[in-house]
């Protein structure tokens, strides 16, 4: 029975000694471990541990979780993030990527938010429709675009960019080559008018059309060469 009390005190003394060395270890900031949730594509363990070190250095229970979430959401693929501790748990991580619905010049995206957002340079997604603006509003371009492709996708026609000009007007590429120029004033009223003529414009090989809707009566339609396009008819 001795020897039976001997064993189990022992166990007991091994067993607090882990859970010391344990509970030490967080103190000093050690065993912090991160732990990303979900599953991402852009996002990675790796890179919110490298991310998050300055902040894994400090205790278990010191780790201040607001400002680690507002480290998480830095990254420029972070659309939002949730950041909790289950002791003796690592970091969990859960967070929410952007996803980007089309481009917004050269360098940035804007997300299913309508937020622009920059990422880390060498991301290519061609096929994403191209967008900008002399007076940046993501919000209302985004919009635009919406019942822009509304109207036009049942046509078979699709939108590669989209620019609105100083004056709010608005200027569209389409994949086939041809470029529409919209009024500010009852845009979408004359791009309804233009769907119903479009097909009976007579087409001239090796061309694409430049048609001007931002005339009170009317529009005007200008033949260009494909091959030998000017840079004021470059895409933005």
């Amino acid at each position: 029975k001795a020897s039976l009390l001997t064993l189990f005190a022992g166990v007991l003394t091994w067993g607090g000694l882990q859970a010391w060395q344990l509970w030490n270890g967080h103190q000093q900031g050690e065993l912090i471990q991160v732990k990303l949730v979900n599953e991402n594509t852009k996002v990675t363990e790796a890179e919110l541990t490298e991310l998050l070190r300055p902040q894994l250095g400090i205790g278990f229970w010191q780790l201040d979780l607001p400002s680690i979430r507002k480290l998480v959401e830095s990254h420029p693929w972070v659309s939002h993030a949730e950041v909790s501790r289950f002791w003796p748990s690592p970091l969990r991580v859960e967070i929410a990527e952007q996803i980007p619905v089309a481009r917004w010049g050269d360098t940035a995206f804007v997300n299913q938010l309508g937020e622009i957002f920059y990422p880390h340079q060498g991301v290519e997604m061609p096929d994403l429709i191209r967008l900008s603006a002399v007076n940046p509003d993501d919000l209302a371009v985004l919009s635009m675009l919406k019942q822009v492709l509304e109207l036009i996708n049942p046509y078979g026609l699709h939108v590669v960019a989209m620019h609105r000009l100083a004056d709010e007007s608005w200027h569209l590429w389409l994949v086939n080559g041809d470029e529409w120029l919209l009024p500010k004033q009852d845009a979408l009223l004359d791009l309804k008018q233009l769907l119903v003529l479009y097909g009976s414009i007579p087409k001239q090989e090796g061309t694409k059309m430049r048609i001007d809707l931002r005339y009170r009566d009317g529009f005007a339609v200008k033949w260009q060469p494909i091959e030998n396009p000017t840079s004021s008819d470059a895409q933005p």
